[in-house]
């Protein structure tokens, strides 16, 4: 392979990290003491740049969605990305960094056969992430994937925030081509599963076939609720879920001139943003006086409501929905006070309702969730993932259900490392454990909202910034102890929390200061 010099040692500073470009390739150098890492140096994920990101110790964090890569291998740690980075040999000669392409990867070894049979039902974040890192990880038995859609895995995040705005963006999607599956002899099959037995391992699907397994993961995320209101059933009601309501909503858009967003949620007022870029008139309705009170305060819900002001969307808060009002199609909708909003089409977002009523032999939440152990575990060969888990904080704190795709990701890769480790006489809580620190994002008119860490309540927000801008830092402290943040227009701060937050859960809003990114600062 021929060998590139690209700089000298003594031009890179210890923990110093500089982009080059050699044949084309994008290259991330990195020093550390004498040696030189060498990987892509662009998130496969929505191409960011990761000389921006955070360098913590070994990894990497991507600046924008907070995906991570181990800085010596290009190995994936954290998603939203799926993919790892490429990793370039370097070698230093008399203080000069030499590089070298390598050429493709050779065939993966051949491995011994495995009879066992894992059943993942749910092609979304979880199901998806699942079934890849069982190939990954060298399993060799069957993976078979079960879903109601038939398309290729795709990233489900961009239908609220992309698909119905016509913004560009940059996010892989579909996660992996349909190569992909076959090549890793991943069998997708459409089906809608009417029932799984838990004890005697066996998944019943609408079309009369059956399955047994060894192992079975259940990702069948959440489905939007449907009000029962007068009208809901007319025509241009729509539900945002999968891809196919996403292109109905958009095919309506384009002949009309007025919608109206029922509910105040991140996924509704994603919607409100999405179609306020495509230049409809738009209401928004909700009970709440102040969308994302309960999640982010009052003071960083109103940022939103602002924001959305000054594009021009209208806002009913602490309205209730009457009924909705049309002939065949909707036409109008009436609220509790008599109001009318005139509409060519509604959205309806008003949360969600896990997908879990085919399941028998584990117990059920009030909410329809499954409780987990930190593995992930519901049951003897039984997992769950996703928006569907309720799972320990941190690993041992108190149960949560977090509904994003990047937890559910992680859910996914957890769930199939302990499904491929650790089966028959699985002891409960042993295996890889889900400890991280939960994370979501937000997008609307291209502003991304990142928030870190789970609060239920606070005694304190604190921020750093600028709510009129907006660009702050918000701190939400509870007995002296910063338990979440969230941050508008800092992305390195957020990607610092993010490793902070990983490392101990005890932070005071003085330790962490203004501007956490600056303990990871690496020279230029």
């Amino acid at each position: 392979m021929p060998e590139h010099h690209v700089a000298s040692l003594t031009d890179l500073a210890d923990g110093a990290m500089r982009t080059i470009e050699v044949e084309d390739h994008p290259i991330l150098l990195i020093r550390e003491a004498q040696t030189v890492h060498a990987i892509g140096a662009v998130c496969p994920h929505a191409g960011a740049p990761l000389d921006q990101g955070i360098r913590n110790a070994g990894r990497i964090v991507c600046p924008w969605h907070k995906a991570a890569f181990c800085i010596r291998t290009g190995a994936l740690l954290d998603p939203p990305a799926v993919d790892p980075l490429p990793r370039y040999d370097v070698r230093i000669d008399a203080q000069r960094i030499l590089l070298s392409i390598p050429p493709a990867e050779p065939a993966s070894p051949t491995l011994p056969p495995d009879r066992r049979s894992f059943v993942i039902i749910g092609a979304g974040a979880s199901g998806a992430l699942a079934a890849q890192t069982l190939r990954e990880t060298g399993f060799n038995g069957r993976v078979i994937m079960l879903d109601r859609d038939n398309r290729v895995p795709y990233d489900r995040t961009v239908l609220s925030k992309y698909t119905l705005s016509g913004e560009p963006n940059a996010e892989k999607s579909p996660l992996q081509s349909q190569s992909f599956y076959r090549q890793h002899q991943i069998e997708r099959r459409t089906a809608r599963v009417t029932r799984l037995d838990a004890t005697q391992k066996r998944v019943d699907c609408a079309d009369g076939s059956s399955l047994t397994y060894d192992a079975a993961l259940l990702a069948t995320g959440a489905d939007p609720v449907l009000p029962k209101l007068p009208g809901a059933d007319l025509g241009n009601v729509f539900l945002l879920r999968r891809r196919s309501d996403a292109e109905a909503i958009l095919a309506q858009a384009e002949c009309s001139q007025r919608a109206v967003v029922l509910g105040a949620s991140f996924i509704a007022m994603e919607v409100a943003a999405s179609l306020r870029e495509r230049g409809l008139d738009v209401t928004v309705v909700g009970q709440e006086t102040v969308p994302f009170a309960k999640q982010l305060g009052e003071r960083i819900g109103n940022v939103f409501v602002g924001l959305h002001r000054s594009k021009g969307v209208e806002f009913r808060l602490g309205q209730k929905v009457q009924a909705l009002q049309g002939e065949s199609n909707v036409q109008a909708v009436i609220l509790a006070d008599g109001q009318r909003l005139d509409a060519d089409l509604v959205v309806i977002g008003f949360g969600v309702q896990p997908v879990t009523g085919y399941l028998q032999g584990v117990p059920l939440n009030p909410d329809g969730s499954v409780t987990v152990d930190a593995t992930l575990r519901a049951a003897d060969g039984l997992y769950a993932a996703g928006d569907i888990a309720r799972f320990p904080l941190h690993g041992d704190g108190p149960p949560i259900r977090v509904e994003h795709w990047r937890v559910a990701q992680q859910h996914g890769r957890i769930a199939a490392l302990n499904m491929a480790g650790n089966m028959a006489g699985t002891i409960a809580g042993q295996g890889a454990r889900y400890d991280a620190t939960p994370v979501f994002w937000t997008i609307q008119y291209m502003k991304r909202l990142d928030y870190i860490g789970h609060a239920a309540n606070w005694d304190d927000i604190i921020i750093h910034g600028d709510l009129e801008k907006p660009e702050f830092l918000a701190y939400y402290v509870k007995n002296g102890r910063v338990i979440a943040a969230a941050g508008l227009d800092r992305d390195q701060d957020t990607a610092a929390l993010i490793e902070l937050f990983n490392q101990r859960h005890d932070w005071t809003p003085d330790a962490l200061g203004a501007t956490p990114a600056e303990r990871f600062k690496t020279p230029r």
